[in-house]
């Protein structure tokens, strides 16, 4: 199978075909979920490196040099660096070493190199767990690692024991068998953090409500079906009306764009309270007045730091701090699912009173935009006799000719009068700035908040599923006497949209342009396809719950329940106790896998052999059944013609192909054992 000569083939471990195709399928199949993140370059190379090795195998060409091994080391390396921008993060990495798993393959010249390359396939199959840990990617990395464990023991195999379909059944029974293993050190083994940290891509897309709010930003959110989070709650689920999901507040204004204030960074104790440190003394300003709700809340990947949570939150999840704001913030970006818990007051009372420095940035307003908007307010506060009545009347205008709908039209310079006096047509955002503006040229302090509303009941209604068009933005405005108070002018418009969800607010123009056409939500409408969408995402949560977020608190719960306490002596004795258990029960089925199952004509000779054993003659290992019958001859004359008459029928059965002379076998052979 090569030009090479004997002495060179005397060094190189020729792999077999079969061998080198079940490396190959590994390797496709380890590097297939990473296709869409790769460069082209790197896919480029290894169709290359896929030619080049099998021309290799086939004799036609030689391995490279150590000058080509340097150039395509280096050559790797500069792509790696300039397809990325950088040598950080876990992307570059990724790509780095799925770029040295290709090289190495053109230097596979012995069984050890193979075995490098197999076992550099396995850390590539760990990698796609870095970007996805649903059930389909799980399943598709046992089905990856598979592959790697049939072409492990295909290189390592004899060749008289080779054979596709044996190999591969090998190996599965190997991976089955270790399942019942993997289990109990997955329940039982300490779960401990990360003992590193890998920088994430600065570019990588966020998704979700952003950390600043202008027209048309909600608006493009809320044409998108994809999920934000899940929540659990351990009792009733709120009305959907009291739903409201705090992520961020906006204080400043430039004249479009609404962000988070900055001047409460520095004062009167700092911006964020994290969890593990001191209490501070601006979190004592909440006051709760009951209905607590405690739930746990999974959510997706954004990239953004912000957390969510019902309004307001009195706890502080772990690795996360409470803003001045009273928003939940993450110590990182959220770059993969994530799980906490929170408690929360859906009736409390939020700062009695507030500073000079909280009201005037409260009530900052930029100049020269929304002149007509400025005087208004100052006409209608003049007229009203307390902020409440304002409040009221501002609401009423809005419930008498405004649209809500997706189809906003574009908004000049002077957004905020547009808006209130001459459209009159938007979405949440629209409602929300004009709101605050007016509330604050009114002299009354009000923000914006920006977050989510409602959620879609699971099948099993224990859980929510909050998308993205629930994104939404209301108000905060502070009273006298009563704090911070939420104000939702869409509420006034459109109430459906608070009680009921968007679909059913929007009209029938509005609602086509819901969702991805791609996604299944975007055919919610169709019966059975929408409880399709929910079963699986109801599977995907519990996946998540139960395995992905498997965390200390789980794992203790798991050892009060099953071994009355998480005492390490308890644990060990799981431990050892469980381990002794599978690994007895794997090495009794591989003894009862290759037990001799003896036929019934070699049963009955066997017996006779077992009585003869008995009488001091027993059978030596190889003797064949003539050489037997004479030395029973010899030691005992007694039983010879016995045994001389079973021998020879067992002969003519087993070698002379006369099974009708079976029964008469085992006739003999029976009487001969009751003599």
């Amino acid at each position: 199978e090569g030009t090479l000569g004997a002495g060179v083939m005397s060094l190189i471990f020729q792999m077999p075909r079969n061998s080198l195709l079940w490396l190959l399928l590994a390797q496709a199949a380890v590097i297939f979920p990473h296709i869409t993140r790769l460069p082209i370059w790197i896919l480029a190379v290894w169709l290359v490196v896929l030619l080049w090795r099998i021309r290799i195998h086939r004799g036609r060409w030689s391995y490279p040099g150590w000058l080509i091994k340097i150039f395509l080391v280096a050559l790797a390396s500069l792509g790696i660096k300039f397809g990325y921008g950088t040598m950080l993060g876990i992307d570059p990495m990724v790509g780095l070493l799925i770029s040295a798993f290709l090289l190495k393959l053109l230097e596979m010249q012995k069984r050890r190199d193979a075995i490098v390359v197999i076992y550099l396939g396995f850390f590539i199959a760990a990698t796609q767990f870095l970007y996805e840990q649903t059930i389909a990617a799980s399943l598709y990395g046992v089905f990856s690692i598979t592959l790697m464990v049939i072409a492990l023991l295909s290189v390592n195999e004899s060749r008289e024991v080779k054979g596709f379909a044996r190999t591969a059944w090998r190996a599965s029974k190997m991976m089955m068998q270790c399942v019942p293993l993997m289990i109990l050190m997955f329940t039982i083994m300490p779960r401990i953090g990360a003992l590193w940290s890998v920088p994430q891509q600065g570019a990588a897309a966020q998704t979700g409500v952003s950390d600043s709010m202008s027209p048309g930003d909600f608006t493009d959110l809320s044409r998108s079906g994809k999920l934000a989070f899940r929540v659990n709650f351990e009792g009733p689920i709120p009305a959907r009306r009291d739903l409201y999901w705090r992520g961020l507040v906006f204080s400043e204004f430039d004249g479009r764009t609404w962000s988070a204030s900055k001047q409460w960074l520095y004062r009167d104790g700092g911006a964020i309270n994290w969890q593990g440190l001191d209490r501070h003394d601006w979190r004592d300003n909440l006051l709760s007045e009951g209905n607590l709700q405690r739930y746990s809340l999974i959510l997706e990947p954004t990239n953004q730091p912000w957390l969510y949570a019902l309004a307001m939150p009195n706890s502080i999840p772990t690795s996360a701090g409470l803003t001045r704001a009273h928003t939940l913030i993450s110590s990182k970006p959220v770059t993969q699912r994530r799980q906490y818990r929170v408690e929360s007051s859906t009736r409390f009372r939020l700062e009695d009173n507030i500073t000079g420095w909280q009201r005037s940035a409260q009530t900052q307003l930029p100049e020269g935009f929304n002149p007509v908007t400025r005087a208004r307010a100052q006409l209608w506060r003049s007229q009203e006799g307390s902020d409440q009545a304002l409040i009221d009347r501002l609401l009423s205008h809005y419930n008498q000719t405004f649209v809500y709908t997706l189809k906003a039209p574009g908004l000049g310079k002077h957004t905020v009068d547009e808006f209130l006096w001459s459209s009159q047509r938007g979405f949440c955002e629209h409602f929300a700035s004009s709101f605050v503006f007016f509330m604050r040229a009114a002299g009354i302090p009000a923000r914006v908040v920006a977050g989510y509303q409602g959620g879609e009941l699971s099948p099993a209604e224990d859980y929510l599923l909050v998308h993205q068009f629930d994104a939404h933005a209301w108000a905060e405005v502070w009273l006298e006497g009563r704090g911070w108070v939420r104000v939702d002018p869409t509420a006034a418009v459109a109430p459906s949209r608070i009680e009921s969800g968007l679909n059913d607010a929007l009209s029938e123009d509005d609602a086509d342009l819901l969702g991805d056409p791609t996604s299944l939500i975007y055919y919610r409408d169709i019966a059975w396809l929408n409880q399709v969408r929910l079963q699986w995402d109801a599977l995907n949560y519990y996946w998540y719950r139960s395995v992905v977020g498997y965390d200390q608190d789980q794992q203790s719960s798991v050892f009060d329940r099953w071994l009355g306490g998480a005492d390490p002596w308890r644990i060990a004795a799981a431990l050892i106790g469980g381990a002794a258990l599978v690994l007895g029960s794997i090495s009794l089925a591989a003894w009862w896998g290759g037990r001799r199952v003896l036929d019934p004509v070699s049963k009955a000779y066997h017996r006779m052999e077992l009585r003869l054993r008995r009488e001091g003659v027993q059978r030596q290992r190889g003797e064949a059944p003539r050489d037997f019958c004479e030395r029973v001859k010899r030691d005992r004359p007694d039983l010879a013609p016995e045994v001389r008459a079973i021998s020879v029928l067992y002969e003519k059965v087993m070698y002379g192909d006369h099974k009708a002379l079976s029964p008469e076998l085992q006739r003999l052979a029976r009487r001969f054992n009751r003599l």
